[in-house]
């Protein structure tokens, strides 16, 4: 054997070594820190949000983060992200995973880990209730408004290609924008609608789900690329939620027959986002 092919293989071994070293560090890190930082919504009931109460995040995703945290031994620590910070508060460090209804994407794959689903609920386009469109069909031509960097914004495109997609910084804007008639739609989980609906004022303009779901969008953590051993522990305590029944306590509370949201599971802890998620 030649000098070159032996450095050559040297280095590939060596790189291969060290990428397994690395890898494993990040689940030994947090264990030697005794704490998991989890970045998670306040904004988003009753996934997240802050209670009114303890002002404290409360709801599904902060009780699943905090469940895992127990799991693995050590200390939640909940960190507040939005949706358009949440990939930068991940990849650059200043969290350990995200619970954050953040859903697969074969681009966002590109960039973070995830592990199986954690929860799936249908997304619907609403309109106000008074509004003369009944249908999917009927938006198009129409201004749609949506949270900037939504992964709904294309598959809203793709189902309505003659609609005119406007695009916001909060849910609350694009709310907003509905109420004033500046956009004709927009687009809701389920429980995130039922909230709404629930929340609304006297003086808020009823709302209607158009029944034809756009998509049934699956959520999960995200992790760090390199991070096999906590995407494999986080999959085996998903898994153990499905066959323990603890995971349906956790949805019928936040979002079943226990909420007076009244959600039906559709979904098994731990599947594999791609099964679900439409590309």
């Amino acid at each position: 054997m030649t000098l070159k092919p032996i450095l050559a293989a040297a280095v590939f071994v060596g790189t291969a070594c060290l990428s397994t070293i690395a890898s494993a560090e990040q689940l030994d890190d947090i264990k030697a820190a005794g704490t998991l930082n989890c970045g998670v919504l306040t904004n988003s009931p009753p996934l997240g949000f802050q209670d009114p109460k303890t002002r404290e995040p409360a709801g599904y995703e902060i009780e699943i983060c905090q469940m895992l945290a127990k799991y693995l031994g050590v200390t939640p620590k909940l960190i507040a992200v939005s949706p358009q910070t949440r990939m930068a508060e991940l990849t650059q460090g200043r969290v350990d995973i995200l619970a954050s209804l953040l859903s697969y994407s074969k681009q966002r794959a590109e960039q973070v880990d995830f592990s199986g689903a954690y929860v799936a609920e249908d997304f619907n386009f609403v309109v106000l209730d008074k509004s003369d469109i009944k249908k999917v069909d009927g938006l198009a031509g129409q201004r749609i408004g949506l949270v900037k960097g939504s992964v709904l914004i294309p598959i809203t495109e793709k189902r309505v290609p003659d609609a005119r997609v406007l695009s916001f910084e909060t849910s609350a804007a694009s709310f907003l924008a509905l109420q004033q008639g500046k956009v004709k739609a927009t687009v809701y989980r389920y429980s995130e609608g039922k909230a709404v609906e629930r929340n609304a004022g006297a003086d808020i303009k009823a709302l209607r789900f158009l029944d034809e779901p756009l998509l049934s969008m699956p959520s999960g953590f995200a992790f760090r690329k390199g991070s096999p051993e906590l995407v494999k522990a986080t999959n085996t305590f998903l898994a153990g939620l499905e066959t323990s029944g603890e995971g349906q306590k956790l949805f019928d509370k936040w979002l079943g027959k226990d909420s007076d949201l009244k959600a039906e599971r559709k979904f098994a802890f731990g599947k594999p986002q791609e099964s679900w998620f439409p590309e």
